[in-house]
């Protein structure tokens, strides 16, 4: 069975129904992801516009709830299969509004979920590529290399449209396409300064965990 066929086709035209949720619907085959902020929770909220579920083109978005860090992300992705060794390319329609730091489609190798890249170890050897979307609606693409292999990870590709910051964003008429050699790879590395920020963070723990070590106390249990 040919698994590129099944992701060659529209993404948007996926199963979605209608829902009467509070919350944003989360179509079929679409998994959402934020990062955390205690004790507040999630940073973001993501799934199909209210406003396009009968306008006859829904549209995914992501928006943050309340002002966010820069470091902080929301995505809507789904993973793709059947590429291992290919070029791809994930088009759509992108618009932004309110946008403090990025936003836009993203092309990951891997299963690592789209707001948690930044601190994830493969960032640096497999970085995740990105298209920046407008204030108006405007179509970016996003092209890149899924690695093959016998990783666990292999021939994997997470594509969606992602957060960073403050804002909303909106994606629609998504699609996904094998693409030849003569097609250039994006350059643009997805949430660079977030991934910084990370580390700087990182770092910042160690340092803490290393200044407050202690020996065992009470072994014994006396």
């Amino acid at each position: 069975m040919d698994y590129r066929s099944l992701v060659a086709i529209p993404l948007a035209a996926l199963a979605l129904t209608a829902s009467g949720a509070d919350k944003l619907r989360q179509p079929d085959g679409w998994m959402f992801q934020a990062s955390y902020a205690w004790p507040q929770g999630a940073t973001h909220e993501g799934g199909v516009a209210p406003e396009t579920e009968n306008s006859g083109q829904r549209a995914l978005t992501v928006k943050s709830l309340g002002q966010r860090q820069p470091h902080e992300i929301g995505g809507v992705s789904q993973y793709v299969f059947g590429y291992a060794g290919r070029r791809i390319r994930l088009t759509a329609q992108v618009k932004t509004a309110g946008v403090d730091g990025w936003a836009g489609l993203v092309v990951s190798p891997g299963y690592t979920p789209l707001a948690y890249l930044p601190f994830s170890p493969s960032y640096a050897t497999t970085p995740p590529l990105g298209a920046a979307g407008c204030p108006d609606w405007c179509e970016v693409s996003v092209v890149a290399d899924i690695p093959g292999g016998d990783d666990l990870g292999a021939g994997v590709a997470n594509v969606g449209l992602a957060l960073v910051g403050s804002g909303q964003a909106w994606a629609r008429s998504l699609r996904v396409e094998a693409v030849g050699q003569d097609v250039p790879p994006t350059t643009e590395v997805f949430a660079a300064k977030a991934a910084e920020t990370a580390r700087a963070m990182a770092l910042q723990g160690q340092q803490w965990r290393a200044a407050r070590k202690t020996p065992p106390n009470n072994l014994a249990l006396r």
